[in-house]
């Protein structure tokens, strides 16, 4: 990569239980399971002889340990940025999508098909969530021209990261996917001209041998 570009690594937190069981987590704070914390290892693996310039991460927990154990081996802090927690989902938190689709089927199904100006029922809109998440994403952008940074956050906040980096629309999230610690890679030499060498790519957690992250 060429010295005066950024090269900027977005990378979802691994499993929680409440992934596996496809139960809406939004802000709610709970702990990697034991294959994320080995999608961790296996991410923090494969970027060793990266140089880092900076690790950023939502404050939650399960982002907060994948950051951690993907510093370990260069030795840097990891730093908390709120702007990059995962949306509120108010009312879905904790309940199961088969939950939310019986008891909220009109808005689950907006959020499925078109969200950009849908509110979760006693939790955030997309709007808000777009804008404090790529409010923090351009102050990381400003802050680092050059290097490597990574960014360790949640589904909804990596979907939103991902379609403004690309010119999309936040209504376009829905065309994005990004599984626990896939990894997306963007070549930033400034903010007109971004180009995405990667996205979504999980096939490095296929050395675990275990059924294929899911996109939840």
């Amino acid at each position: 990569m060429m010295a005066m570009t950024l090269e900027l690594i977005l990378i979802r937190h691994g499993e929680t239980e409440w992934n596996k069981d496809r139960v809406f987590r939004g802000q709610m704070d709970m702990r990697l399971n034991a294959t994320g914390i080995a999608q961790a290892d296996v991410v923090s693996y494969l970027l060793k002889d990266k140089i880092f310039d900076a690790i950023y991460t939502s404050p939650l927990k399960r982002a907060v340990v994948t950051a951690r154990r993907i510093a370990k081996p260069h030795g840097i802090e990891i730093r908390e940025s709120p702007g990059l927690s995962d949306m509120h989902f108010g009312l879905w938190q904790g309940l199961t999508e088969v939950q939310v689709k019986e008891r909220f089927s009109s808005a689950y199904r907006k959020w499925n098909t078109n969200p950009a100006w849908m509110k979760v029922p006693g939790g955030e809109t997309t709007r808000k969530a777009w804008k404090r998440i790529n409010s923090q994403l351009r102050e990381i952008l400003f802050m680092h021209g050059t290097g490597t940074v990574v960014i360790v956050s949640h589904r909804v906040p990596l979907k939103m990261m991902t379609a403004y980096l690309l010119k999309m629309t936040r209504g376009e999230i829905t065309k994005i996917k990004h599984d626990p610690c896939a990894i997306s890679i963007f070549d930033v030499p400034d903010r007109y001209n971004i180009k995405a060498i990667t996205l979504n790519d999980s096939s490095h957690l296929k050395m675990l041998d275990l059924p294929p992250a899911e996109d939840f």
